[in-house]
């Protein structure tokens, strides 16, 4: 059976996907800049949960438990702002823009995705849901100077404020690795009501 490779998020708007394709372009002036894999900003996307590889006969399922997770959720609206590193500035592995507004019914809806998603045998993810999108990889091999100028420039960085995200539904997305990187495909919309 033909497997595919999925996760769950909200889609962002063009106007947020400008502003952190703004970000990024200044970004790239940095020191060390061209040692970081950019996320292309139409594949930026508010995760909530990744599957991995699925079984594409399961699409029913996952729609269902989709649908049964945004019960009860109503839209909400998020705020885009904000600079920061993981782990952190120091050592920095990923650069990200932080996530705020409601966060109470984002993180209601990704205990529910969890939720509905365990029942269907997918492991309940560890860590705390922690809502950021990714603007870039610092690539592994990245000598340790270069990483922390990467970490100073985004410490250095001017408070920034990306726009909004009126959440009003969630996706199940299909992710083809391409060398030019992935393509994205929406398989399943579920709207809040």
């Amino acid at each position: 059976m033909a497997s595919i490779r999925a996760f769950v998020a909200i889609e962002l708007n063009d106007k947020v996907r400008r502003a952190l394709r703004e970000v990024q372009q200044q970004l790239k002036e940095a020191r060390g800049a061209e040692r970081v894999k950019w996320v292309a900003p139409e594949n930026i996307h508010l995760t909530l949960k990744f599957l991995g590889d699925v079984d594409e006969s399961s699409l029913p399922a996952l729609s269902e438990a989709l649908q049964a997770a945004t019960s009860g959720i109503p839209p909400f609206a998020l705020h885009v702002r904000g600079l920061d590193c993981f782990p952190n500035t120091r050592r920095p592995n990923n650069i990200w823009v932080g996530v705020e507004g409601d966060l109470a019914s984002a993180a209601t809806l990704a205990e529910q995705i969890e939720k509905q998603f365990a029942t269907l045998g997918f492991e309940r993810d560890a860590r705390s849901f922690s809502p950021h999108l990714t603007l870039g990889r610092i690539k592994r091999d990245v000598h340790p100077t270069d990483r922390q100028a990467i970490g100073a420039t985004v410490e250095n960085f001017p408070a920034v404020e990306l726009g909004a995200i009126n959440a009003e539904a969630v996706h199940l997305i299909k992710s083809d690795l391409r060398p030019s990187g992935p393509i994205y495909t929406l398989l399943v919309t579920a709207r809040f009501k």
